[in-house]
């Protein structure tokens, strides 16, 4: 099974993070589209991802690549996860 890349949509330029609801997609492609969207993601850019769950695996493996992600559950059902690549200069983020 291939997983489809992130849309071009999904990154942005100026740091700030644009938003993926994955909350209606089959599993497992939530965690498929979360994970294509960080790897595509440059130094210092993020992403927020609504998922059906609070996604501990995914967590698990985006701490493993180097990614910071942090989670919250939705009042409505599902959680939201912003995902952000580090720069690349080892500064800390704001």
């Amino acid at each position: 099974m291939r997983a489809d890349p992130p849309s071009p949509g999904c990154r942005v330029d100026d740091g700030a993070p644009t938003e993926l609801d994955l909350r209606r997609l089959p599993s497992p492609e939530p965690m498929l589209r979360a994970l294509a969207a960080a790897d595509a993601l440059a130094p210092g850019q993020g992403v927020q991802v609504l998922t059906p769950l609070l996604p501990l695996p995914l967590l698990e493996v985006l701490a493993a690549r180097g990614l910071h992600a942090s989670a919250s559950v939705l009042p409505t059902g599902g959680a939201r996860v912003l995902i952000r690549r580090p720069d690349g200069d080892g500064a800390a983020g704001a």
